[in-house]
C-alpha cells in the first residue's frame, strides 16, 4: 500500500490502516525531522506529535514485505501487524494516540 500524506502522517496512517483491514504502529522516535525543526521544537515526544499530526508534509507512507529493500532511500518508521488501528510508540514505550491525529477535511 502507498498513500501520500499530506493530512498528517498520524490520521493518514489510520486510513490506511483501516482500507487494508490491517494494524500499523509507528514508532514516533524513528520519524525523521528536520536540523531545523529540531532546532526549533526539538525531538522530544511532543515535538513529534506536533509534526505527525501538522499535515503539508508531501511524503510518501508505504509498506514494505519483510526482507524487501526499496528501490529508493526510505525510512522504516514502523510496521504492520494483525488486527486494526493505529498504535504509536516513543523509545519503548507505548504512547496512547493524540485526540487529533490530523487535518480533517
Amino acid at each position: 500500500a502507498m498513500m501520500d500524506i499530506s493530512d498528517g502522517l498520524l490520521v493518514d496512517a489510520r486510513r490506511m490502516a483501516d482500507a487494508s483491514g490491517v494494524s500499523l504502529h509507528i514508532r514516533l522516535d524513528a520519524v525523521p525531522l528536520s536540523d531545523a525543526y529540531k532546532t526549533h521544537s526539538g525531538g522530544g515526544i511532543e515535538a513529534r506529535l506536533a509534526a505527525a499530526t501538522a499535515g503539508d508534509d508531501y511524503q510518501l507512507l508505504f509498506t514494505l514485505g519483510e526482507g524487501l529493500v526499496p528501490p529508493v532511500d526510505a525510512t522504516a518508521i514502523g510496521h504492520v501487524a494483525d488486527g486494526t488501528g493505529l498504535s504509536l510508540s516513543f523509545g519503548n514505550e507505548a504512547l496512547p494516540l493524540p485526540d487529533r491525529l490530523g487535518y480533517q477535511h
